[in-house]
This record gives C-alpha cells, sequence and structure tokens, in this order.
C-alpha cells in the first residue's frame, strides 16, 4: 500500500512537470511562431527580437498560453524591457 502511495504521488510530480514544460526556441514550431512576429532564431538569441508586443505574442504561440501566463514566463525569464 505504501508503494502504491509512493507511485501515485511520484507520477502526479512527473505529470506536472511535463505539463508545464516549455518548447525549446530551435523547434520548428517555434520557429514558425518567430517568423509569424517578425524575428528569427539569430535576433532572439542576440537579444534583438523586436517589441516587447512581439516577444509576448512569440511566447504566446509558442507555449501555447494566454496573454497572462505568457506575461509571467516572459517576466521570469527575462525577456522584456523594464516596465513591461
Amino acid at each position: 500500500m505504501k508503494l502504491l502511495g509512493i507511485f501515485l504521488v511520484s507520477t502526479a510530480l512527473f505529470a506536472s512537470g511535463v505539463a508545464n514544460a516549455r518548447e525549446r526556441n530551435d523547434s520548428p514550431h517555434s520557429q514558425a511562431c518567430m517568423a509569424k512576429d517578425g524575428f528569427s532564431l539569430d535576433m532572439w538569441r542576440a537579444h534583438r527580437a523586436g517589441t516587447d508586443a512581439q516577444v509576448l505574442k512569440y511566447i504566446m504561440c509558442r507555449d501555447r498560453v494566454s496573454k497572462a501566463q505568457a506575461l509571467e514566463i516572459g517576466r521570469a525569464d527575462g525577456n522584456f524591457s523594464r516596465g513591461f
């Protein structure tokens, strides 16, 4: 019984980690989102990816999240200029 409980908890933790995983910036989907928003992977890596609004739209597309979630992700990762 104890093993079953440990298994269920570890499975739940693993599943929640996978659900929150962000897509890599060099994946085909991410690069399609970049192209749609007017910048390239090289520009993203050089922190010259356009305006904060373009970066926000890219994060929303890349991670398939809402605007509020994209703002959180972008702020946590330091993708926006100050005050955005």
